[in-house]
């Protein structure tokens, strides 16, 4: 065995079989043996870590590095260091708001603007849009982790809108070249007829003072966004992916009642696969304040009894992961001025806290430092193929 030129140790590594003592042997930034706590060659450097958790670095699959444009390297250094910041170190950029990397153009001018900028390694997904499937088998050449997409409502974050007739187009091509598919989505008509019914429910005096109370109520906002718009599209997706067989994977799931049917597709092993957000497991549409649209974000958080659904679907292993889908508003949206839900940035900028934020409501609920590494690292490294990631390991 070569000799490591550091060792780190402590009483409490994650690794795969649990938490345990070890020393942990690393040599030119690679782990070349997870040892006895005990075994440290004479003269080697020592990080002794104690009794502090040493567990595999948080790999977050869906973040939106929101550039205001497509070649900006300053927005990966900032959103990079954010991420070492809260112990990530693996992102995976879905696409900038408005931008999805939907051809290898997007994708080369994307990686240009990343290098030599970055903090913690950074991978990218392709994506879906509206005329782009001569794009998909280059993009995947490419080395993209996935295609992104919205279906049915319109473009949220880095994913461009798409309709099920866009989705019958990418599919089979995705399942042939055996990639990912990658999907978020409300569709319009459930929306739109909670709209009309918000506006003919407003009485005289709502309708005087609504241009003065705008959107700030958050209660308001919520009931825009039913459970049946997001819960509609997941059912129609497990649908098109038992046509095609496509690797699908949820992103940001909001809607409690969705799971059902998940577990259903799941059960007749379609190739499907589940996240959720950290601000899903954490707030309650009770606790958001009317005009803090620092909570505003789409699917949105919904109530307490949906997030108490969320983390049995989670504990149980019918969600899978844990991704931030971090949103920060560009600098040219200024959010802060606005407290109007209807106008606000529709986003979450999370990625320092994604992690503690988890393990402050997990530890609470009883939940284990190895359950978190299984969320957070693991898991997400695995659904996108990263098998040199996402656990304490040699190599």
């Amino acid at each position: 065995m070569y000799r490591p030129d550091l060792v780190v140790r402590s009483r409490r590594v994650v690794t795969r079989d649990g938490v345990t003592p070890a020393a942990l042997h690393i040599r030119d930034g690679r782990v070349i043996g997870v040892l006895d706590f005990e075994n440290v060659p004479e003269r080697c450097p020592l990080d002794d870590a104690g009794d502090l958790v040493v567990m595999p670095g948080a790999v977050d699959t869906h973040v939106h590095v929101n550039a205001s444009a497509a070649a900006d390297g300053y927005v990966f250094e900032q959103t990079t260091r954010a991420a070492a910041a809260g112990g990530i170190t693996t992102i995976v950029d879905m696409g900038s708001a408005g931008r999805p990397t939907a051809s290898v153009a997007a994708l080369e001018q994307k990686r240009r603007a990343a290098q030599g900028r970055c903090a913690v390694d950074v991978g990218f997904c392709g994506g879906i849009a509206p005329g782009n499937s001569h794009e998909l088998g280059r993009l995947a050449e490419e080395g993209v982790f996935g295609f992104a997409c919205a279906f049915g409502s319109a473009a949220v974050d880095g994913a461009a809108a798409v309709t099920e007739t866009d989705l019958r187009t990418a599919m089979p091509a995705l399942t042939r070249i055996g990639a990912m598919l990658m999907v978020q989505g409300e569709l319009p008509g459930p929306i739109e007829r909670a709209v009309d019914g918000q506006n003919s429910s407003m009485g005289l005096f709502d309708r005087l003072t609504w241009s003065f109370r705008g959107g700030r109520e958050y209660i308001r906002f919520l009931e825009t966004h039913p459970k049946e718009a997001e819960t509609e599209a997941i059912l129609q997706l497990l649908e098109l992916c038992r046509e095609h067989r496509t690797r699908t994977h949820i992103l940001s799931l909001s809607s409690s009642d969705a799971l059902t049917p998940i577990f259903h597709a799941r059960a007749a092993r379609l190739p499907v696969t589940v996240e959720t957000c950290p601000h899903y497991l954490f707030f309650v549409a009770e606790q958001v304040p009317d005009g803090a649209t620092a909570f505003k974000c789409v699917p949105p958080i919904r109530e307490r009894v949906n997030r108490e659904l969320l983390w049995g679907a989670l504990s149980g292993g019918l969600i899978q992961m844990i991704a931030s889908d971090h949103s920060p508003p560009r600098v040219e949206f200024n959010r802060i001025k606005s407290c109007d839900f209807s106008r606000a940035w529709s986003g979450i900028a999370s990625l320092p806290l994604s992690l503690p934020a988890v393990w402050t409501i997990a530890s609470a609920r009883g939940h284990t430092v190895s359950q978190l590494a299984a969320w957070m690292c693991r898991a997400p490294a695995r659904i996108v193929g990263l098998e040199r990631k996402g656990e304490i390991d040699v190599g």
